[in-house]
């Protein structure tokens, strides 16, 4: 059984997603938070498996107690689960050790699954948010063929999760088959396997995009500071 502790400030959004999370068997809502300080409370009292954490909250905000969540409870894993989809948050989110980043509109099929994979230790961005990411990546990447096959592993990433949870779908449907059932089992293993090198270099990639990204900003200034000394020296 998986436990989960929501943290929202919205009664409606909790009852939204008691509503999608008590349909699932293995998944248990062992409580809910309505701000910050409250949700560190209830982590430390509960210790649930994973928590969906949303970023505007009273007290403390939700990327504050995901990097103290992360910091103190290193068992729980966080998804974030906001309205917010500017990629400030999303970079705070992945810096802070969040393990997935899930936009409210999320349909209830890919919330579970998001769950489903942060409970593993796998790391989920909600439909659109990946290939907005990736699409920025490839407008700052350089063209190095190290970048171009990360950049091509991630892109993997829904499909694999897809796959993972089809596999568990089916072996709930042929278990009276021990033939069926050990050969899903086997490519399921196998799946998990991959995933978990999509995970890591993505991680890698994330770091390398910072990294151009403070490039970048360096080189700006030096150029402005570079011109305004060329117009002092002409004048």
């Amino acid at each position: 059984m998986i436990k989960v502790l929501i943290v929202d400030d919205q009664k409606t959004v909790q009852e939204i997603l008691r509503s999608y999370i008590e349909k699932v068997s293995d998944l248990e809502i062992v409580g809910f938070a309505e701000d910050g300080q409250m949700a560190l409370e209830k982590v430390e009292l509960l210790r649930p498996d994973v928590v969906l954490m949303d970023i505007d909250l009273p007290s403390i905000d939700g990327l504050t107690v995901t990097k103290i969540i992360c910091e103190r409870f290193v068992d729980t894993k966080v998804i974030i689960f906001s309205v917010h989809d500017e990629d400030t948050y999303l970079n705070t989110a992945l810096h802070v050790g969040a393990k997935g980043y899930l936009l409210k509109s999320t349909p209830p099929r890919e919330l579970v699954n998001a769950i489903y994979s942060a409970y593993k230790g796998y790391f989920q961005l909600g439909p659109g948010l990946l290939e907005r990411y990736l699409y920025k990546v490839d407008q700052a990447q350089s063209n190095t063929t190290e970048i171009e096959q990360l950049r091509r592993t991630i892109e993997q990433q829904s499909m694999l999760l897809e796959r993972i949870h089809t596999s568990n779908a089916q072996q709930d449907r042929y278990q009276s088959s021990a033939g069926n059932y050990n050969e899903l089992n086997q490519n399921y293993r196998k799946l998990e396997k991959q995933f978990n090198m999509v995970q890591y270099q993505f991680q890698k990639m994330h770091k390398q995009f910072e990294t151009l990204q403070n490039f970048i900003f360096i080189f700006s200034v030096a150029m402005v500071i570079a011109i305004f000394i060329v117009i002092l020296v002409v004048i």
